[in-house]
């Protein structure tokens, strides 16, 4: 593989990481103009709705773009969404060679931008940094070929494996380092989960702290409809981001009409009493456009998660705490030992006094490998 173009690749990689959390759930997207081996122009995706970079790049280079080299992480698109078709103004703008690391992973989509840009007697090379740039979309990615949002499973517990304490409270098991590592997880996911349980013991906010847009959703699964109409999800200025899962067996109408009157959604699944279908609210999930969960608590929730082998990524941070009981991460399901299925790619690094643990799962490589 030519330096240069890993020279060029990576540049569009860390352009791409500019735009996490401003993009959700589009992929994080950067774009090079080179041309005699110097850069010209380059350009990243900033926000939701507005230029791919391979546009913003095209448009600062003008008339040094033609007879250029373009550098970009993902295939060009080749149709209308909410912007136009990349791969026109590439070929308007006189690009002689394109080099992306990875094919666009939506089936309607994929090697159409290399098609078209081929057609019109461009150059192309693709998977340029292939691994860096499939960790960097990995939502994305994921999504588009599972049908599945990518779902992290985060968990602060103690070094005995417990998530809160016998009377159901669990601030604060991890240190501030720790809390501020998963504002940065929130921020670059579109949803936050949580059992019925985390709300009522913790009312927590499950928010991204000192930010007015691009909020994630909250999603409570509450097969009882149990969790008070109090509660801060429900009362906040992000509460129309609030949905709320439950079984139509336990509805209750003036509790519906009460979160209705507040914007929040309220979604029930047939046929079932308590427990909800994990399987049927992820593929739910997906059709609303939601690529990415990040799963907070608790317990019950966990355990779902963890039986089924439902998630693609799990991040824990372990506090130097001993609690000695309470309420552990995962309970109830009793596996033999040889039946465990562990973490690959495992890492691991120091927050504060707290350890945080990374590793990615089978239902990941399932799809991403």
């Amino acid at each position: 593989m030519d330096p240069m173009d890993i020279r060029f690749m990576n540049r569009c990689l860390t352009l791409a990481r500019r735009g996490y959390g401003h993009v959700n759930p589009n992929p994080m997207v950067g774009a090079v103009v080179v041309k005699n081996g110097s850069i010209v122009a380059e350009g990243y995706h900033s926000r939701l709705g507005g230029d791919h970079a391979e546009f913003k790049a095209l448009k600062k280079a003008g008339k040094r773009a033609y007879g250029a080299t373009l550098y970009v992480n993902l295939e060009p698109c080749n149709h209308h969404g909410r912007t136009p078709p990349c791969t026109a103004a590439i070929i308007g703008a006189g690009i002689k060679r394109v080099v992306y690391a990875t094919d666009d992973p939506n089936p309607d989509v994929t090697g159409n931008g290399k098609k078209a840009l081929l057609e019109n007697g461009i150059e192309v090379m693709n998977g340029v940094l292939y691994n860096e740039a499939l960790r960097l979309n990995e939502y994305f990615m994921f999504a588009m070929r599972s049908n599945l949002p990518f779902v992290i499973l985060k968990a602060a517990t103690t070094l005995d494996g417990y998530i809160a304490d016998k009377t159901g409270r669990s601030k604060w098991i991890s240190g501030e380092t720790s809390r501020n590592a998963v504002q940065e997880l929130r921020k670059g996911v579109d949803a936050i989960l949580v059992g019925a349980n985390t709300v009522r013991n913790d009312d927590p906010r499950l928010t991204v702290h000192n930010r007015i847009k691009s909020q994630p959703y909250r999603i409570i699964l509450d097969g009882n409809l149990r969790t008070s109409v109090h509660a801060r999800v429900y009362n906040d200025q992000f509460r129309n981001k609030t949905i709320v899962l439950s079984a139509e067996i336990n509805k209750n109408r003036k509790k519906v009409e009460q979160l209705e009157k507040k914007n929040v959604t309220v979604i029930f699944y047939k046929g079932v009493k308590n427990v909800l279908p994990l399987r049927a609210v992820l593929r739910d999930l997906r059709k609303r456009q939601i690529t990415s969960i990040l799963v907070e608590g608790g317990g019950t929730v966990f355990r779902q998660c963890s039986a089924l082998h439902m998630y693609a990524k799990a991040i824990f941070f372990i506090a130097p705490k001993i609690l000695g009981g309470g309420i552990p991460v995962v309970n109830g399901i009793n596996r033999s030992l040889h039946k465990v299925g562990g973490l690959d790619n495992v890492s691991s690094k120091q927050l504060g006094n707290d350890v945080m643990i990374e590793g990615y799962t089978a239902l990941y490589n399932k799809y991403m490998y």
